[in-house]
């Protein structure tokens, strides 16, 4: 893109929220992703949107696989997710891991971004990645782990996406933002009832710079990783 556009872009304050579950109540100044994990069918009506099968939610998982395999290659599916990981949901452990390796496999078919579902499984998420290896981006949504976790999954080409957390300046998601290289982060308001705007401005403040700057840098790094343009 153009730097002009960019330019452009910048001025008009475009924001971008790669992940939530609510509609997007401002679409002229932000494109929203908006996080599906079932009644897939609504991708059908042209929302942007990620569809992904959450290991919460894997109770009838052979329907669901159907309907994500039958919607997600519609091109206002921008990803493949939330998916992923979870030690802490009561879903057989198994299941988890299966399902999670058919939708890498989906991901890489449809060269659709994939996005990450992790909670207390971060070394088996990347056991797991190094033997079924992503072909496109990966993002870990919600990042709320030290900088130890946070630098592991970037020397693996990864992406962290951060919300609310980083309001609360003790945080890990605060410190983890402030030292994350500028190309391999996004922002999210995920469930929360606040605006992206109010992300936008906490991660302005911890990585000291102006929130021209950051929608700047996020403006490059969403049309990297998921080639859409508003």
């Amino acid at each position: 893109m153009h730097a002009n556009n960019l330019f452009t872009r910048v001025i008009q304050k475009l924001y971008y929220n790669i992940h939530t579950h609510h509609l997007n109540k401002d679409a002229e100044s932000t494109v929203s992703i908006r996080s599906l994990y079932g009644d897939f069918m609504q991708a059908s009506s042209g929302v942007v949107c990620s569809l992904g099968l959450h290991p919460w939610y894997l109770e009838d998982h052979e329907q669901l696989l159907k309907e994500l395999e039958q919607f997600a290659g519609l091109p206002n599916v921008l990803a493949i997710g939330e998916c992923g990981l979870d030690k802490l949901c009561r879903t057989d452990w198994e299941l988890q891991v299966s399902l999670f390796i058919r939708q890498i496999e989906l991901a890489n078919k449809l060269n659709k971004p994939l996005i990450i579902h992790c909670v207390r499984a971060f070394d088996e998420l990347l056991s797991l990645l190094d033997k079924h290896t992503p072909a496109v981006p990966v993002i870990v949504h919600g990042f709320n782990k030290k900088n130890v976790i946070a630098e592991k999954l970037i020397a693996r080409r990864m992406y962290l996406s951060f919300g609310t957390a980083i309001t609360n300046g003790e945080s890990p998601a605060t410190q983890a933002l402030k030292h994350i290289p500028a190309d391999r982060f996004f922002l999210e308001t995920d469930n929360a009832e606040v605006g992206i705007e109010d992300i936008y401005r906490a991660a302005a403040a911890i990585r000291e710079i102006t929130i021209e700057a950051v929608i700047l840098q996020l403006q490059q790094n969403f049309t990297t990783v998921f080639k859409y343009s508003k």
